[in-house]
């Protein structure tokens, strides 16, 4: 059996700002759905994976030799890198890991943890919404965020 974290935990959330609790991949993974083409790959969230970051960790000393929890311990922040996914995922998933850093940063990570929780809970059932396709892997219905 392997074990799950809870979609909102400070383990789940990679050191670039991405909440890995609400990507599909991870959703697909946690909630046991089947594999196959067609279908989100399968994943663990990076941290528990020891990936760390699997957008940034490759172009990152500082992530790859776990100098840092978060980005935004670098003054550089938010690097080229980062930049690039960052504008990638406001465009396309109305979602900002730059953003999801300093509330990090600047509120903690209880007060960020509570915001994930509200604004990605599936309304029809109480689970959990993908940020990439607005699908609760629960119920199957598609919501709003």
């Amino acid at each position: 059996m392997i074990f799950m974290e809870p979609p909102f935990t400070l383990e789940l959330i990679a050191p670039c700002g991405m909440n890995c609790g609400i990507c599909k991949n991870y959703l697909a993974f946690s909630h046991g759905l089947p594999k196959g083409k067609g279908q989100p790959s399968h994943c663990s969230g990076c941290r528990p994976r020891n990936k760390n970051c699997a957008f940034i960790k490759r172009n990152c000393i500082k992530v790859a030799q776990q100098q840092v929890q978060f980005c935004y311990e670098c003054q550089g922040m938010p690097c080229e890198k980062l930049s690039k996914l960052d504008s990638g995922y406001q465009k396309r998933y109305h979602m900002s890991m730059v953003e999801n850093l300093k509330d990090i940063k600047n509120r903690g990570i209880n007060a960020f943890l509570e915001a994930q929780q509200a604004r990605y809970r599936c309304p029809n059932c109480g689970d959990v919404v993908s940020v990439h396709d607005r699908k609760c892997y629960a119920c199957g219905k598609v919501a709003q965020l």
